[in-house]
């Protein structure tokens, strides 16, 4: 467009109108230039005010910007580590131990895992063989389930007894395998009585057996529950009663069930021993006897007795117990609280609730903070491995 052709700039009052613009313009007029023109002036005449008549300045501008919410000097100091921040922590899971290694992990311990126990099975288990013919024979009137892995076992150990024509090439009593027929012949029987399961595990077995009619104990799923969800069932006074035991027997639930007048058939499936490489073991009560671990985990009576076993074999009892106390002991629930204290061991805290992955969360959560108070300042943290 020629220099001629292009408007006069907008001086003195600047433009006042729609009309002002419009004369101003050379372009042809249609109704697209209109809106165009109408748009440009509207903007213009904002800017034009703007700039003959600036905004007053917000005096408190500068001191919003300049000056903190929160002084530097004022800032409340960062919270303790809620996790095990880099410390090693023992524990005595054997079935379960990577599962504990790596919830430790998660939660920022070095995990050293020190198995205690082995389940060992009986071998031709004539107690398991003679429960299942007793229970064919509707010679009980309650069973009780204490552990998931304690189930299956009496499962197979078990229903050999009830399989047909066991000279022609099916499973003979105690060679270990069950056959279908047995098993369904087992699970037959058991839907005939009444059933207690200690906890969420032998419920899932017996759902493995499709039978669902059973009584869960509540948490913390000791035998003290056991024996409230048992007698809640009616009086217990000549009640022939079979209970699955767990790698040891239960004196005090036999008790009290027999103080009941309950006639009580312990049915062991498995037993508890050493495991067949105990250095792991050795190793980790030396570490703790030394205060090179702070944290230690338990989650069995068993892990108990036989952790102070090996360590009466090593001579490190009274170490072990001193480091024990200015260290973090978690118990996993009120049986394993009790073992310990049987042994001279005062734990820290029990879960919320008996389980391992809120053990771990609890005591990640709480152990800094109890060695902190016992004026220890735990194992310092381990350096990251290089590749």
């Amino acid at each position: 467009m020629p220099s001629s052709a292009m408007p006069a700039p907008m001086t003195g009052s600047g433009p006042t109108s729609f009309s002002d613009v419009a004369r101003e313009s050379p372009l042809p007029w249609t109704p697209e230039a209109s809106l165009l023109i109408g748009w440009l002036t509207r903007r213009s005449l904002a800017n034009w005010s703007t700039a003959r008549n600036p905004p007053a300045p917000d005096p408190g501008y500068a001191a919003r910007v300049s000056t903190p919410t929160h002084p530097r000097n004022d800032r409340p100091s960062p919270p303790a580590p809620s996790d095990f921040a880099g410390r090693r922590v023992i524990c005595f899971e054997s079935r379960r131990a990577s599962e504990m290694a790596s919830l430790i992990q998660r939660h920022g311990g070095v995990p050293i895992t020190a198995p205690t126990l082995r389940e060992v099975p009986i071998e031709r288990n004539e107690r398991a063989l003679d429960f299942a013919r007793r229970l064919a024979g509707a010679e009980f009137d309650l069973v009780i389930l204490m552990t998931g892995v304690g189930t299956r076992a009496l499962v197979a150990e078990a229903a050999p007894a009830l399989e047909p024509n066991q000279g022609s090439g099916g499973a003979s009593e105690g060679d270990g395998g069950a056959d279908a027929q047995g098993v369904s012949l087992l699970a037959a029987a058991l839907s005939s009585v009444q059933i207690v399961v200690r906890g969420p595990k032998p419920a899932a077995a017996l759902r493995e057996l499709g039978l669902t009619r059973f009584i869960t104990v509540r948490e913390p799923n000791t035998w003290r529950e056991i024996v409230e969800a048992v007698s809640a069932l009616g009086d217990l006074r000549g009640k022939r009663v079979a209970v699955q035991e767990h790698g040891a027997p239960s004196h005090e639930l036999y008790a009290s069930l027999s103080a009941a007048g309950a006639q009580v058939t312990p049915v062991p499936v498995y037993r508890w021993a050493l495991p067949e490489d105990t250095a792991p073991l050795r190793q980790a009560l030396r570490l703790m006897a030394d205060g090179g671990a702070a944290i230690t985990l338990f989650t069995s009576r068993a892990q108990v007795e036989h952790a102070l076993l090996v360590a009466a074999e090593e001579g490190l009892v009274e170490r072990l117990r001193a480091a024990l106390a200015r260290g973090v002991v978690a118990s996993i629930g009120p049986v394993c609280t009790e073992a310990l204290r049987a042994e001279g061991i005062e734990p820290d805290f029990e879960p919320e609730h008996p389980k391992m992955g809120h053990l771990v969360k609890a005591a990640a959560a709480r152990s800094i903070e109890i060695l902190v108070a016992k004026g220890n300042r735990g194992d310092a943290p381990l350096p990251a491995q290089s590749s």
